[in-house]
Formats: C-alpha cells, sequence, structure tokens
C-alpha cells in the first residue's frame, strides 16, 4: 500500500490557485490512496473483544470473547439478499455513506463499498493502538504531474534538461500548434480561446491519444527534469483545456479503536477532505452494524422520547422509517414549518439480537446526528439503526429577482478540530434495561459531579406566571402592556401553603417575573414589573422559600431576543445569529393550525450568537444575585441548540453545545442551582431539576412500543417530572407514565381566572387556576409520598413490559410497580389491577 498525492483535475487546480487567494480558507488535497490488495487480515484485541479487519472489502468482524459472540459490520449475505435493491445493496456493502451537493442544492450518495473499497481506493494502517482506513471516495481519475499545454520556449526548458531517448517520447506525445500554420481541420478562433499565447508564440499540446502508460513515462520524464508540483500549478493555471471538469471525490478516515468492552469508532473532521464545489452534507456511519435478519429475534432501540423500541421483522415496512434528530432541530437553520418537533433527548441507540445488546453513544459529533432505523421488507431483509450526521450546512439564496433557479450557498469549511466519536459497548446485560444501565455509567464517568441522590421523597416542582403581555388600551390606544397573573405577595403567599401542606424539597419556578412577560425582552438588564409589586415582594419570595427549605428558581430565556431596542445592549449586526445564506434569523411562534410561521401575530424573536448568549448568561446572574436570587431556571438550554453560521464568525452546534456545557459547569461550581426544560442529556448532569422531561415516546408508526430508558439512566441521580400534570391533554396517561418512569410531579399555577387570557397568545395556561388545583395537587403529592416515598434515590434496577399497555418497574430495594395503563383489569401473581391504575408491591 502506498500514499499517492494527486490533484484530481485541471479545473479544480484553476479553481483552488485563484479563487483561495487572500481567502481565509483552506481545501485539503485530496489523497488517492491505494491498496493493492495482498494485505492480511489486521487484528486488534484486548481482554474483552477481538477485532478482525478484512482487508478485501474493508468490512470488519467484532469478537465477544466472554460468549464467543460474533457482530460484523455489514451483512453476510447481502448479495444475495432478495429482499434488497441495488442501491440497497451498495449500501449494505459499505462501511459509511456522504451525501454531497452542488451549487444547485442537488444532492447525490456515495458508498464506500462501491465508490472506494471496489476501486481499490483505500489504505488501512495501525497507528498508536488503533486501526486507521483512509478512504478515497468518487470516481478517481489518475492526473498525471506535467503540462497539458505549455508555450514553446518553457517547454524547450525541460526538453534540453531530458535524455536524447525519453526527449523524442515526449515530443512525439505533443503537437506543436503554430498559429500561422495550421490544418485544413483546426478551428483557429476555438484555439486561440484555449491557447491565447498563440497569437504570439507556439504551444505544445498533449496529443488526445497518449496512452496512460506513456503518460506515467513522461511524469518520471519531467519530474527527472526538475519540473515541480510549483511549475504544474502555473502550467495549469495558464490555460483551460478542453474537456477539463471538476468530479466529486472526497478522503474519509475511520478510526477503530478498543477500549475495555468496546468499540470506538472516530471520524476526525481535520482528515475529511472535498472539493469546495461539492460539499459533503451528510455522513452515514456503520449503517449495517449489528443489523437483524429474517431469522433473527430481538429489537431496534430508538432514542423516541424516553425510549422506544421496533421489533425485529414487525411488519410496519409500510410505515415512515424512523428518523430523529439529536437535541431537537438546529435552530440555526431554516424550516418553513413545523407539524412535529421529532428530538432524541440523547444521544444514543442500540441493537438486541438472539439475547445480546449492542449499544452506540454518540460521545462527540452528537449535536450534528440524526438517528435512523428501520425493518426489514421495504428495500432489504435486515433490521438496522444507526447514525447520520449533517456537515457541510447550506442555505437556499434568494436570488429571484435575477435568476430563475435554486442557488445555495454552503460553509466555507468544516469545524477545525472537531470530530465525530462513537462507542459501541458489549453490554453486560441484555435488553433496553441492560443498555440503560450501561448509559447510566457511561454518564457518570463522564461527568464525575453526577452522584447518586441521598434524599428519596417525591421531587416535587412548582412553575407559577407571574405575567404575560396583552394588548390593551390607554386613552383609546392599544399598547402591549403586562397582565398580571401571579402577585409578587401571592407567590409567597403560595410558598406559605405549600409549606402548611406539609410539601419537602419543592422546586418554585417563577415564570413572568421581569421584562414585562413571560416572553421578555433581552434580558441584558433586569427590570421587575410594577403590576407584580416592588423589590422587597420579590426579595421575599427567596426568603420564604429558602426558610421553608424550597429553592427558588427564577426563569429566563437567552437563546431568542425579543422587543430590542437601542439601549439593550443587543445589537443586531453583532449580536444576532445568521443562516448560511447570511440572513439575520428571525422567528415567529409556529402555528398549530397551519404549522407555518405567525409572523401576522406572533411576536418576532432573534437568534443570540452562542457567544453572546453565554456572556449574557454571566451578567444576568449577577443582577439577579443582588435581588435575591440564587438558582437560575433556564426555558432553552437543555430544550433548543442552534448554531450561528455567520460567515464571519460562525460557531459550529457542536461548539456552541459546548459552550453552554461551560456556562452551566460555572454555574454549578459557584453553587448556584440549575433547573432546566426537557432536559437534553448534555445538559441533564448539571441539573438539579428537569421538568417537561418526555415520559413516553412520540409514537412512530414504525414503532412498537414505547419505554422509559432515559428515566432508567437517569433515576436517583437527577430529580426529573414530566409536562405539568394540570396541564395535561389526557391526566390519566400522564399520570401513569409518571408512576411508570418513576418521575416526580410538576404543576403550573396563576391566580388570576383562566379568562384574563383570552386575546392572548398564552392559551397554553388554560387550567392553571391555582385555587381549582391546589387541592388535588395536595392529594396528589400525599398519595405519592405514600407509594414512592424512599423510591426516589434509588435506581431503577429492571422495566418488563408484562403486556401490551401493562409495565413492570423494579427498584434496588426490590420494590415493584406495576402499571395497567389498559382498558381491562390485570392479575400479577395474585395482586388485581384494575384498568388505567397501578399497583405498588413492597
Amino acid at each position: 500500500m502506498k500514499r499517492l498525492l494527486f490533484v484530481l483535475s485541471f479545473f479544480f487546480i484553476v479553481l483552488t490557485f485563484f479563487s483561495c487567494v487572500g481567502q481565509d480558507m483552506e481545501i485539503p488535497d485530496i489523497v488517492i490512496y491505494e491498496n493493492d490488495g495482498t494485505g492480511k487480515d489486521m487484528i486488534l484485541e484486548n481482554e474483552a473483544l477481538e477485532f478482525r479487519f478484512l482487508p478485501e472489502t474493508a468490512e470488519f468482524i467484532l469478537t465477544e470473547k466472554a460468549s464467543g459472540r460474533v457482530w460484523h459490520s455489514t451483512p453476510q449475505n447481502s448479495a444475495g439478499d432478495p429482499g434488497a435493491d441495488a442501491i440497497t445493496k451498495q449500501f449494505m456493502r459499505s462501511q459509511f455513506s456522504l451525501q454531497y451537493a452542488d451549487e444547485s442544492g442537488v444532492e447525490m450518495t456515495l458508498y464506500s463499498g462501491r465508490h472506494s473499497v471496489e476501486q481499490g481506493t483505500y489504505r488501512y494502517t495501525v497507528v498508536d493502538g488503533g486501526l486507521e482506513v483512509n478512504y478515497t471516495v468518487g470516481n478517481i481519475a489518475r492526473v498525471y504531474r506535467f503540462p497539458a499545454a505549455v508555450p514553446e520556449d518553457r517547454m524547450r526548458d525541460f526538453l534540453e534538461k531530458m535524455d536524447r531517448g525519453d526527449r523524442r517520447k515526449v515530443e512525439a506525445s505533443y503537437r506543436l500548434y503554430d498559429i500561422n500554420n495550421l490544418r485544413s481541420g483546426d478551428d483557429k478562433n476555438a484555439l486561440l480561446a484555449l491557447y491565447p499565447d498563440l497569437a504570439g508564440d507556439k504551444v505544445y499540446v498533449l496529443r488526445d491519444n497518449t496512452q496512460e502508460y506513456m503518460k506515467a513515462q513522461m511524469e518520471e520524464f519531467f519530474a527527472a527534469a526538475g519540473y515541480t508540483y510549483e511549475d504544474y500549478l502555473t502550467d495549469t493555471a495558464r490555460y483551460n483545456p478542453a474537456g477539463a471538469v471538476e468530479k466529486p471525490a472526497f478522503n474519509i478516515t475511520l478510526r477503530y479503536e478498543l477500549d475495555g468492552n468496546s468499540l470506538v469508532v472516530t471520524v476526525p473532521f481535520d482528515k475529511m477532505a472535498y472539493l469546495a464545489t461539492y460539499p459533503i452534507t451528510q455522513l452515514t456511519l456503520l449503517p449495517f452494524l449489528g443489523a437483524g435478519g429474517l431469522e433473527d429475534s430481538g429489537y431496534l432501540f430508538v432514542p423516541d422520547g424516553s425510549g422506544a423500541l421496533l421489533h425485529f421483522n414487525n411488519g410496519r415496512q409500510n410505515q415512515i422509517p424512523y428518523s430523529s434528530n439529536v437535541y431537537g432541530w438546529d435552530e440555526g437553520m431554516p424550516r418553513d414549518a413545523v407539524i412535529n418537533e421529532n428530538r432524541a433527548p440523547y444521544p444514543v441507540f442500540g441493537v438486541q439480537k438472539n439475547g445480546a445488546a449492542l449499544f452506540c453513544v454518540i460521545e462527540e459529533g452528537a449535536s450534528y446526528a440524526m438517528v435512523r432505523a428501520d425493518v426489514s421488507g421495504r428495500n432489504c431483509s435486515y433490521n438496522r439503526v444507526y447514525a447520520q450526521f449533517a456537515m457541510i450546512h447550506g442555505a437556499k439564496m434568494d436570488i429571484s429577482g435575477r435568476s430563475d433557479r435554486d442557488v445555495y450557498l454552503y460553509e466555507t469549511r468544516l469545524p477545525p478540530g472537531e470530530r465525530i466519536v462513537e462507542r459501541f459497548i458489549f453490554c453486560a446485560e441484555d435488553g433496553y434495561t441492560g443498555m440503560a444501565r450501561e448509559y447510566r455509567a457511561w454518564l457518570q464517568k463522564k461527568y464525575p459531579g453526577l452522584q447518586k441522590r441521598t434524599d428519596g421523597g417525591v421531587p416535587v416542582a412548582v412553575e407559577i406566571i407571574g405575567a404575560v403581555n396583552k394588548t390593551q388600551h390607554r386613552a383609546g390606544l392599544p399598547f402591549d402592556l403586562p397582565l398580571k397573573l401571579t402577585s409578587y405577595r401571592e407567590v409567597e403567599g403560595m410558598i406559605g401553603d405549600f409549606a402548611s401542606f406539609g410539601w419537602k424539597n419543592v422546586q418554585v419556578k417563577l415564570a413572568g417575573w421581569f421584562n414585562g412577560s413571560v416572553d421578555h425582552s433581552v434580558p441584558s438588564r433586569i427590570k421587575l414589573i410594577r403590576n407584580l409589586g416592588g423589590k422587597q415582594d420579590f426579595r421575599n419570595i427567596a426568603e420564604t422559600s429558602a426558610q421553608n427549605g424550597y429553592d427558588f428558581y427564577a426563569e429566563a430565556d437567552f437563546l431568542y431576543m425579543r422587543d430590542n431596542d437601542l439601549f439593550d445592549g443587543f445589537g443586531l449586526y453583532h449580536d444576532a445569529a445568521r443562516y448560511v445564506s447570511r440572513e439575520l434569523i428571525e422567528l415567529y411562534p409556529y402555528s398549530f393550525v397551519w404549522f407555518g410561521e405567525r409572523d401576522q401575530w406572533g411576536k418576532l424573536s432573534y437568534l443570540a450568537h452562542p457567544a453572546y448568549m453565554s456572556n449574557l448568561i454571566g451578567g444576568f446572574v449577577t443582577q439577579a444575585g443582588r435581588l435575591g436570587v440564587r438558582n437560575m431556571a433556564f426555558r432553552t438550554i437543555g430544550a433548543k441548540l442552534a448554531g450561528d453560521y455567520n460567515e464571519k464568525r460562525p460557531v459550529s452546534r457542536e461548539a456552541s453545545m459546548n459552550m453552554q456545557q461551560a456556562r452551566l459547569a460555572e454555574l454549578q461550581r459557584s453553587g448556584t442551582g440549575i433547573l432546566v426544560n426537557t432536559g437534553y442529556a448534555y445538559a441533564a448532569p448539571y441539573a438539579a431539576f428537569i421538568t417537561d422531561m418526555a415520559l413516553g415516546s412520540q409514537g412512530f408508526g414504525i414503532t412498537d412500543v414505547s419505554v422509559p430508558f432515559y428515566q432508567i439512566a437517569l433515576h436517583g441521580l437527577v430529580p426529573y417530572a414530566g409536562r405539568a400534570i394540570n396541564l395535561a391533554e389526557d391526566y390519566t396517561k400522564i399520570l401513569l407514565e409518571t408512576v411508570a418512569g418513576g418521575a416526580g410531579l410538576y404543576f403550573s399555577f396563576m391566580t388570576e381566572e383562566t379568562a384574563v387570557l383570552q386575546e392572548t397568545k398564552f392559551r397554553q395556561f388554560y387550567a392553571n387556576e391555582y385555587d381549582k388545583w391546589v387541592y388535588d395537587a395536595d392529594a396528589l403529592y400525599k398519595k405519592f409520598s405514600r407509594d414512592f416515598g424512599g423510591l426516589f434515590s434509588q435506581y431503577i434496577e429492571n422495566h418488563e413490559i408484562l403486556a401490551p399497555d401493562v409495565t413492570m418497574t423494579e427498584y434496588e430495594d426490590g420494590t415493584k410497580i406495576i402499571v395497567n395503563a389498559g382498558s381491562t383489569q390485570w392479575d400479577y401473581n395474585g395482586v388485581r389491577i384494575g384498568a388505567d391504575n397501578y399497583a405498588v408491591i413492597r
């Protein structure tokens, strides 16, 4: 095997030579790797695993030493699969596929099997204990380093340095054009267009019928005469030879290494090469690793909400394949409508196959990932789950006034220094419970501060709404003004009520307490809402909370900037994020009716640049501290994630996530309590409480059943709750999901009647009336304390699906919670559980 460095085409050299001058952008050379086909199998091994790489196909085989189980990176009989179409067969023979696009946004897919391995354009070597496989992907044509066309005087300089025999061969391979002595078939105008020097000089042009072997010899002849790469660039830039075209080609490096019971697969961005005019838009890794066939039993695990299973061969191939963005949609990318937010709160997936579990954690690059899964019967006979990564981001340009075709603008490069890292863990225990326990162990290893709780009491959080904005008339004129829902003193009174009820360790979150509304203005400064009370009234909330052993959290949003003005410190041109198209990111709420943006009714917001957002949090915490606030509730951190694709100061989505983590870690170290919504995995380890966690799956048609995977991983480490139970569309359903998933309680209250919300944009608070709910909430808290007290500091050790709609959750001390969400009674070892009910078995 050897490394050969070639320029792919004359056009590419011209483009690189001229267009990249003065730009802060490097287009790496495409490297054509070669494999001679004579290599032997490469083996890596440790005490737990053996990794065998097969050079002929670039696939690998993993063997678990303790059990002897074998896992293949690609199906063993992909070529003979009668249910597979031609394209899928290429996919099945590949370790990865990549998509690239042109300036019109048209995307094409290349497969490592067909477009690299079968061409022999790859190599492999052991580096620092790991196996690195370097691929050149594309329709590769050999380009030789000698001039395709060159003026006579310049050619003579090199010919004179060659041996006589070599010189004759070179001269025979060129035609010397003289504009004053052309042949009858020559097109004078065309020749002058190609070779302008012909107007005053003769030009040597390589003959079209020159054989490949002769080109290889000529490359050696010219090299011996002192012809350099710089000479080649100069000669190529001088003319634009006929037929010179740019062909898409790419370099990808996959690194495999063993770490205990894990296979770690790394794709470094700095080792990826591509042409600027053909950016890589997506990369799919190991799509058939561990795939289950028609004769296998098991299921695929996907991070759909709390978690979901797709049973092998479930016959749902007519449903849409599963796909979900890890950490939700990238808010820095444009979209026209939102029908359903498909988001995976944690970056994992897995395969349960024939009694063994293979589980993947995306350790780096998770913010670019989309988890995809499909069952047999659609276009092949295999069930598979894998991750697909967004790479170079693009956006459609608005040039409708100048062109009738679509033109797309893309990022100039991949984020330097970043990489994709997938860890495939061979679980000690099978099933989704075994996978969840492995994920719990992984989280605790990565985040040493994630320690087991000591308080087993019922976790409870209460959201209180202070004010919202509503159009109100003053002197006959309409103004957007705060509408009081709960005053500061009323908040203090609620806290007193909770204490009198005997509630313990309550997390009190106050939203809509400053800058006019729940949808507050830019939080660069804090202005309390006069309608709600004064500064002392507000300070009393924190003091009363502390006196009763409660934690008080002031909520704010640092991602969406609303109602900005000249003096709030938020500048649209330096603090707002931009799309790849260079447009400011301006967002409106999406309609639940027609799914598009409510730009005629909703409130405009701008997306904050990640660095601005991080700095804003620091200043806000300091200001809030002067008002007695010691804890922060983040509305969007841990629930939304965005990159900034401003070409002048880009911040990748992964870098944005890292900045948020750094800020959360700093706050945690300083003693600030953190409450987050949704609880994306990158924020959960820093949270003192998570609200609005998904307690069930989103119900994709292709999935069979939801499971509390995320809850199993986090229970006993971080308190969490689902949606505010008094706002649930189906009270019984969310109550049973809360019980089955070991979640705490969450309520949302206000003192005003909901009728005041008419003609506002805040109808989501339709069931928040405190007086109507507080006693039901107290009864529910007391019931949870009786039934589940002492369990919230324990790990969930097991979870089973006993029957459709019937589950069992088991804790460390042996307590079992049987939940019957079905419509008929269920008998569990003599214990009868009614429909839509549960039983606690100590």
